[in-house]
């Protein structure tokens, strides 16, 4: 009896430590979408980075920088030697980082007030083998926080070169630890504290008294999205067109066709987001990290309560390649949330008689020669995409469609279809080049339901059972499957990245992404300038180039 009952303790106590460790363990809330990068891809960031600084910062006249005491003008920099820059991912701890530049020079005008007295003059600071040694710590416990327990800046020398007789030469070791200091607190505290920030991000209700809408943008401000943009336009850079015209911001163009609408309650002050919480903070391994975001499409401020994120992801599937990403369902099906809420998908379209197909436009002059045609459609409930990982994506759609003939004092109510369609896309990838290389395959579409009602339902009703489901979807699947495997449709372009390498694959709820990529650096190059250029022509608190 002892001994089972000492064996019995022993499994009890056992089973009560699995409990206490796995009950230990911190939890994460699930994420729309889930991005890998390995160390591969921060070795070759790291490298892209080494060469663009020296072009970016060369000959660059940041905008006047004015302090309580002091005001800098006038800056210029130069001789920026190409920097080491070396990043390795820390396992359980977050990342460390090296940077060192051999020589970096700046001239300015500066006008310092201490007390009742004012120095003013020209000067040079030129800092050299300047080596920055940092680790970043993320640290989770209900909220994420970034430490940098090591920080380091070094300098071999910082010398300052005043005009003969300057007074600004009495203030040389305050501008010097100024100088220094600045570049400390960049390094060790602005960007500790940027990053604690954005991991603390989470979207404000609307009904919250805290809530703003947000507000847009300066249109001569420097824009990231806009510099994006521009980077997939045609290439005016090298002299085919040195307009400013591809950097202007511009509306969406109206339709001239009034004769078709997307009905709604979607205004001109609606707007739409995206919830970029960090739902899984950063955790890292020493060969990669991963990171979670919500991703979930916001619309004027409201998330969609209806869609779920899936509570297990295969996060294993994110392989070797240089990123991985994990796009769950739940972020389409906010989308088709607020689409359906709002009745943004409610579609109304005019037709004359002379417009229509021609095996409708018998039965037009059969029903009302000179009538215009109507057709509505509007969802009856609320899309919702399903991903399995062996059948692919699969969207369900019900509707009304109504047809209807308008004269000029008859209208005749042909007929209202209820219809579902199950929508499976299953798409491979058979080249990684992104600029029309990728394509999607393997297509099927089925409709499993399918009812009409009107006046002329029982004779319209037999005909479209008959003809929709066996003659005229075969005929459409068969288009499209040969449109997709011998054409293909293609993909976003990326501009100025190439994915290569690139596999797409499917896990229950969320389609998954590996591949390697490679970046043009010198479009982007000439790009940036090109639009810096044209900003800080309109914004003179941007920074410019300056002609040697």
């Amino acid at each position: 009896m002892a001994r089972r009952f000492g064996l019995f303790s022993v499994i009890l106590l056992l089973f009560s430590n699995g409990n206490i460790a796995e009950n230990s363990k911190i939890s994460h809330q699930s994420a729309g979408i889930y991005v890998r990068l390995n160390q591969k891809a921060v070795d070759y960031v790291a490298d892209l980075a080494s060469d663009a600084l020296p072009a970016i910062l060369n000959n660059l006249s940041p905008p006047d920088i004015v302090t309580d005491i002091a005001t800098i003008s006038k800056l210029h920099i130069s001789n920026v030697a190409k920097p080491n820059i070396s990043a390795k991912f820390i396992n359980d701890k977050g990342v460390a980082y090296n940077i060192t530049l051999a020589s970096f020079r700046a001239s300015a005008f500066a006008q310092i007030s201490v007390f009742l007295w004012t120095y003013e003059g020209d000067f040079t600071a030129e800092l050299k083998e300047l080596s920055i040694q940092s680790e970043l710590h993320f640290e989770y416990n209900g909220t994420t926080t970034v430490k940098a327990p090591v920080c380091n800046v070094t300098h071999s020398e910082l010398s300052l070169v005043f005009p003969p007789g300057s007074s600004l030469s009495a203030l040389q070791s305050e501008i010097k630890g100024q100088i220094v200091s600045a570049i400390r607190d960049a390094v060790c505290s602005t960007a500790v504290e940027a990053l604690t920030f954005v991991m603390a991000q989470k979207p404000i209700p609307p009904e919250s008294p805290t809530y703003q809408k947000p507000a847009s943008g300066d249109p001569n401000g420097f824009s990231v999205a806009e510099l994006g943009a521009s980077l997939c336009q045609v290439d005016t850079v090298n002299g085919k067109d040195d307009s400013a015209e591809e950097f202007e911001t511009t509306t969406t163009p109206v339709s001239d066709d009034n004769n078709s609408s997307l009905t709604g309650e979607e205004t001109p002050q609606a707007y739409w987001g995206i919830d970029l919480s960090v739902n899984h903070p950063p955790t890292f391994t020493d060969e990669d990290m991963i990171i979670g975001l919500d991703g979930g499409i916001l619309f004027n401020g409201w998330k969609a309560d209806s869609a779920r994120q899936p509570q297990v992801l295969n996060k294993t599937r994110l392989d070797k390649k240089m990123v991985g990403i994990l796009l769950s369902e739940y972020i389409p099906n906010t989308l088709f949330h607020h689409i359906y809420m709002y009745d943004l998908g409610n579609f109304r379209h005019r037709y004359t008689p002379t417009a229509l197909p021609k095996i409708l436009q018998k039965l037009s002059k059969a029903i009302c020669s000179k009538c215009y045609i109507e057709v509505s459609a509007n969802l009856t409930e609320q899309p919702r995409l399903e991903i399995d990982a062996h059948l692919g994506a699969r969207v369900q759609l019900s509707g009304n469609v109504s047809i209807m003939f308008h004269g000029r004092e008859e209208l005749h109510d042909v007929l209202t279809a209820n219809t579902k369609l199950h929508v499976t896309l299953k798409p491979t990838v058979r080249h990684s080049r992104i600029f029309g290389d990728v394509s999607l395959t393997n297509v099927d579409v089925n409709v499993f339901d399918l009812g009409l009602g009107g006046p002329l339902a029982a004779p319209i009703e037999k005909l479209f059972s008959f003809v929709v489901p066996r003659v005229l979807w075969p005929q459409v699947k068969k288009r499209l499957r040969f449109a997709m495997n011998r054409r293909g449709v293609k993909l976003p372009i990326f501009c100025g990245v190439e994915l290569e390498h690139t596999e797409l694959d499917f896990v229950n709820h969320a389609i998954l992404l590996n591949t390697d990529f490679s970046f043009d650096l010198p479009l982007f190059l000439a790009k940036f300038k090109k639009y810096l250029e044209v900003k800080s022509k309109m914004n003179p608190n941007l920074p410019k180039y300056v002609i040697v």
